[in-house]
C-alpha cells in the first residue's frame, strides 16, 4: 500500500540544550466543567522558536482553560533521540512536531495517533489541499496534520550577478543554461568588496534532493511504494555526469571554502551568486540586497516539476487524551493567531486561514516568501515522492559522499558503489 511522503528542510538551528517550558493553566472555575487535562507538546528548534511555541500554548490554553499544556524543545538530533527511547517505552508526547521521514516510520511503527476519528469534530484540516493531506497519510492512515510547506528554488545575488557581467538567468532555464551560467560567473573573475573570488553557485550534488528534483523532471520516482529504491546506480551517473565539466573545472563554490565558512553560507556572504535550496531559508538570506529567487530549472518536458515538502504535528498512540490532543493539533494548524505568531518560520502555512492571517511588510523576508510561492502558481505541481523510513541516513551519507567527491579523493563510481552498499545495508 501507498504511504505518500515530503519532507521538510525546516529545521531549527542552534539549540543545543533541552528546553523545557511550562504552559500557563487556567483557573478551575475558568472551564465549562470538563475534566482538567495536561497535554505534552515536543518540538525541535532554538530558543526563538520556542518563544512563538510559548505564545501559541497561551493562546490555546486562554481558549481552553481545562487544558495545560507543557512544552518541550531540543535541537534536531537530540529531538530524534528522545523520540526513540519514549517510543519504545510507549511514552511518547501528546503531540509532536514531525518531519515527513520520521512520520512515516512512527506511523508504520504504529506509535502515532490516527486522526481520523476526530476529523470534523475536534480537528478540521478539510481546507487543505489533497497534496498536502496525501503528505500527512501513510498507509491510507492519516497521522499527521500539515503546518507548513515547503519547496525548492534558485536564490540569486543580483549584486554578484552584475559585478560578474554576466546576464542574468530567465526564470525557464534548464539544467544546462543553470551549468553554463555558473561557470560563466566564475570564469568572469569577479570579486567580493572584501576581494573574496565569486563563484557562480553549488554543486547539484549538495543534497539527494536536488538528484529526486531532476529524477522527478524524467518521469522517474525515487522509490517504490515499499520505500525501495526505484531508480538505477546509471540515474545517478547520468545526473553526475551532467557537472563533472563544472567540478574539473572549479566551476563550483569549493568545499575547501565552505568548510573554512563552517555554519556560515557563501551565499549569504556574497561568495556565490546563486544556491539552489529551499523557499524556507529566506531567513539565511537577510544580508543579501535585492535577493531574488527563480523557480528550479526546467526538465526536458518543459515542466518544471515543481514539489512541496511538508512539516507535521502528530499525535501520540500512547495518549490517555485524544479528543484534547486532536484539539491542540487542530489550533496550532489553524488558528489564525498562531499563524500570526510563527509567520512563515514552519515554512508557508497549510491552512488557507492561516496563510490569509499573514500581513508582511512590503519588502520583508516573509513577504519574499510569499511572493516566491506565488508565482510557481503557473507551473505544473507533482506529487512528492514516498519516501522510505531510513530516509535520513540514506540522505546524510549522500551529502557526506558528496563533500568526499568535491575535494576529489573519491569519483562517481566510488560515490556509487558506497551510497549503494549503504542504502542496502539499511533496507
Amino acid at each position: 500500500m501507498k504511504h505518500t511522503a515530503r519532507f521538510l528542510g525546516i529545521v531549527g538551528a542552534g539549540a543545543l540544550a533541552v528546553g523545557t517550558l511550562a504552559g500557563c493553566s487556567g483557573t478551575a472555575d475558568e472551564g465549562d466543567g470538563d475534566e482538567r487535562v495536561t497535554l505534552d507538546l515536543a518540538w525541535w528548534g532554538n530558543d526563538s522558536r520556542a518563544a512563538m511555541y510559548e505564545e501559541a500554548i497561551d493562546l490555546f490554553e486562554a481558549e481552553h482553560p481545562n487544558i495545560t499544556v507543557n512544552g518541550t524543545f531540543a535541537d534536531f538530533s537530540s529531538y530524534w533521540d528522545l523520540r526513540a527511547t519514549q517510543a519504545a517505552a510507549r511514552g511518547l508526547p501528546d503531540v509532536m512536531q514531525m518531519d515527513q521521514a520520521n512520520l512515516v516510520q512512527y506511523g508504520l511503527n504504529g506509535a502515532l495517533l490516527d486522526v481520523s476519528p476526530y476529523l470534523g469534530e475536534q480537528l478540521d484540516t478539510s481546507a487543505m489541499e489533497d497534496v498536502v493531506i496525501e503528505a500527512a497519510t501513510v498507509d491510507d492512515v492519516q497521522y499527521g496534520v500539515p503546518v507548513g510547506t515547503g519547496t525548492l528554488g534558485l536564490f540569486v545575488n543580483p549584486g554578484a550577478v552584475a559585478a560578474s557581467g554576466v546576464e542574468p538567468l530567465d526564470p525557464d532555464y534548464t539544467w544546462e543554461d543553470l551549468n553554463d551560467w555558473i561557470s560563466d560567473v566564475t570564469a568572469a573573475g569577479a570579486t567580493t568588496p572584501e576581494g573574496k573570488p565569486i563563484f557562480g553557485g553549488f554543486d547539484h550534488g549538495l543534497t539527494m534532493w536536488f538528484f529526486i528534483q531532476w529524477l522527478l523532471q524524467q518521469g522517474e520516482e525515487p522509490f517504490a511504494d515499499d520505500g525501495s529504491i526505484a531508480f538505477s546506480r546509471e540515474d545517478v551517473a547520468e545526473y553526475f555526469d551532467l557537472t563533472a565539466d563544472l567540478r574539473e573545472s572549479g566551476a563550483f563554490f569549493p568545499q575547501a571554502r565552505a568548510s573554512e565558512l563552517g555554519p556560515v553560507d557563501g551565499f549569504a556572504v556574497g561568495e556565490a551568486a546563486s544556491t539552489l535550496t529551499w523557499d524556507s531559508f529566506f531567513a539565511r538570506y537577510t544580508d543579501v540586497e535585492d535577493l531574488e529567487t527563480l523557480p528550479v530549472p526546467t526538465g526536458p518536458d518543459g515542466e518544471k516539476a515543481v514539489f512541496y515538502t511538508v512539516l507535521h504535528l502528530a499525535g501520540a498512540a500512547n495518549t490517555e487524551h485524544p479528543e484534547e490532543t486532536a484539539l491542540l493539533l487542530d489550533f496550532l494548524a489553524t488558528d489564525p493567531g498562531v499563524a500570526e505568531v510563527f509567520g512563515t518560520s514552519r515554512g508557508i502555512p497549510a491552512d488557507p486561514g492561516q496563510l490569509e492571517a499573514l500581513d508582511f511588510e512590503e519588502g520583508s523576508v516573509e513577504a519574499k516568501s510569499l511572493e516566491y510561492r506565488a508565482s510557481l502558481e503557473g507551473y505544473e505541481t507533482v506529487s512528492t515522492p514516498t519516501l522510505p523510513p531510513t530516509f535520513a541516513a540514506l540522505e546524510a551519507t549522500w551529502v557526506s559522499l558528496n563533500e568526499e567527491l568535491m575535494f576529489g579523493t573519491i569519483t562517481v563510481d566510488d560515490f556509487i558503489d558506497r551510497w549503494w552498499a549503504e542504502a542496502e545495508a539499511l533496507n
